[in-house]
């Protein structure tokens, strides 16, 4: 997207200085050395930036702007007066006459930092969904125009309860809402309301408020009470584009730094080769399954598979077809599970699954059919059978322990010949 600025300054250092810093950062310039030579030779042209010298040889800044906004559109364009005078003296008429900012001639680093900001926001590609709360309609119209103008979508309701409920059913990353709302309810209560709902993920969504508040502790109770940021009414529309890009860049980067430590976490908790949980997250998370288990009072079982003779598999047909066979097991164990079992990788040729809802009879069924599924997979040809030991969880049983006797149990399986099923005994210990 084209950028274009007019410049109108007597001085030709300033001239050359702002014409070098714009074009530097991508900026079409049109630089002009009186006001009657930008009003006789640019009609209907059209600009994003317009910067002015207060003092010109023929015309005030002031008197310049009026004229030129007859023949020219200029409320999206970016207004700059420049001045040799104190910033606070001149402010108001500049304002009156309708500049939007006022510098220092003088300051050309904070006229460089700030246009380089202003022309970054310029090219702003929002791609949000924003939730905007205003119950001024020629205002929100207004708004919600420049907002899709940046291509996000824009969700405009009137009032706290209308928010809230869009807010329940719709995801959006950034909501702006007006402080002082109709009806019931003000913006402190829509972030109240957000930052204390159930969803984790909703309830740091990014809040932007805008309020004519004047008291400055109020402005500051804004953040304290839960908002991100907020812009005091009127706002400048380049201030507005630019504070919600920075919140809704923010939300993403956050976004995307969970994303990635959910997959680290995955990576973590995962065997590498048959994709099952590993051994770590045995340990991590089967005790919760067997505190709700006991706290609910249901049955839960503990399998442990034994693959016969693996080593054999791997000395004769090689490591490479050793991990197809460990691959397909974890295929078959995963497809002979409910959805809620857990099922990992031990170690080594050795398989753990924890069947919830589950007594020992009816584990000892779903073990036989694991154990049949097993032997008739024959990965890459090859035949292989299991050893499984089944145990039910006992009122006084620890992980440690279930584990414990289901492994009896697959030792007392393979003493029996292999490819069998076998469940745990009280009197197997002695």
């Amino acid at each position: 997207m084209s950028i274009n600025a007019l410049i109108v300054d007597s001085s030709k250092y300033n001239r050359e200085m702002l014409e070098n810093m714009l074009t530097a950062i991508g900026v079409n310039c049109v630089v002009r050395e009186t006001g009657k030579e930008a009003l006789e030779r640019d009609g209907g042209r059209q600009y994003d930036f317009i910067i002015v010298s207060r003092h010109l040889e023929d015309v005030g800044a002031e008197l310049f702007l009026v004229r030129f906004r007859e023949h020219h559109y200029i409320d999206d364009a970016l207004t700059i007066m420049l001045t040799a005078e104190t910033v606070e003296d001149v402010y108001y008429e500049a304002n009156k006459a309708g500049y939007k900012l006022v510098f220092n001639k003088k300051d050309f680093p904070a006229i460089e930092r700030f246009l380089l900001e202003a022309v970054n926001n310029r090219t702003i590609d929002l791609k949000a969904r924003i939730l905007y709360i205003e119950d001024n309609k020629s205002v929100a119209d207004l708004t919600s125009t420049l907002l899709r103008g940046y291509r996000a979508t824009v969700k405009h309701v009137l009032d706290v309860a209308s928010a809230i409920e869009a807010f329940q059913q719709q995801e959006f990353d950034l909501i702006i809402t007006d402080y002082y709302l109709d009806g019931d309810g003000t913006g402190d209560d829509l972030i109240s309301y957000v930052r204390d709902y159930e969803d984790f993920d909703k309830a740091r969504i990014p809040i932007l408020v805008l309020s004519m508040e004047s008291n400055q502790s109020k402005r500051t109770s804004f953040l304290r009470n839960g908002a991100n940021d907020y812009i005091i009414k009127p706002y400048d529309n380049d201030e507005l584009i630019a504070r919600a890009s920075n919140l809704i860049a923010h939300k993403k980067l956050f976004e995307q730094f969970r994303k990635q430590q959910q997959e680290l976490l995955k990576l973590a908790m995962s065997d590498q080769l048959t994709g099952l949980y590993n051994r770590r997250s045995l340990f991590d998370i089967g005790p919760k399954y067997l505190i709700d288990a006991v706290r609910h009072q249901y049955p839960v079982s503990l399998l442990v598979i034994d693959i016969d003779h693996f080593k054999a598999v791997n000395d004769n047909y090689g490591h490479a077809k050793g991990d197809v066979v460990l691959k397909k097991m974890g295929e078959v164990m995963q497809a002979s599970c409910r959805h809620g079992d857990f099922v990992a990788r031990f170690g080594g040729e050795e398989f753990v699954i924890l069947l919830t809802h589950c007594g020992q009879a009816d584990a000892m069924m779903k073990a036989e059919v694991l154990r049949k599924n097993i032997a008739e997979s024959r990965p890459d040809d090859i035949v292989v059978t299991a050893s499984i030991g089944v145990a039910e969880l006992a009122l006084d049983d620890d992980l440690d322990a279930l584990f414990g006797k289901a492994d009896l149990a697959v030792y007392k399986a393979k003493d029996l010949g292999r490819n069998r099923v076998e469940q745990y005994v009280n009197d197997e210990s002695k």
